[in-house]
């Protein structure tokens, strides 16, 4: 099997419609691509482009059985996505939204974070977030 790279999954969930795809893999594991056609506002061209991408991406899996394929998310490059997320949740960051929680400033957004010289956590400064 070929090694799942976050990056690539990144930019193959970067457009809705592959994102909804998954979406209706995820709901209905097995799914085939008359059924997709069925539940999703694309031409056929248009999804076998997207199922490309999502495959080469290794966040589908394509299997053939008799004339038709039927397909299913990877659960190792969710994993792999999950812990790739989970990962930008350094311990700074879970430290410093739980102080702005606690003066109630927490906001959609993550402010940016600022180290001053001294490079210690203690001493980092919130700066507003442009529009």
């Amino acid at each position: 099997m070929k090694s799942i790279d976050s990056a690539a999954i990144f930019k193959a969930l970067a457009d809705e419609n592959r994102v909804e795809i998954v979406r209706c893999i995820a709901r209905n594991p097995g799914v085939t691509a008359s059924s997709l056609l069925d539940r999703l506002d694309i031409a056929q061209s248009t999804l076998s482009h997207h199922m490309k991408v999502l495959i080469g991406a290794g966040i589908v899996v394509a299997k053939r059985k008799g004339k038709w394929t039927h397909y299913s998310i990877n659960l190792d490059a969710v994993d792999r996505l999950e812990r790739c997320v989970t990962s930008l949740r350094t311990p700074r960051s879970l430290k410093v939204r739980a102080a702005r929680r606690s003066t109630g400033q927490e906001t959609e957004q993550e402010p940016a974070v600022i180290r001053m010289d001294d490079g210690q956590d203690s001493d980092v400064r919130r700066v507003a977030m442009e529009d």
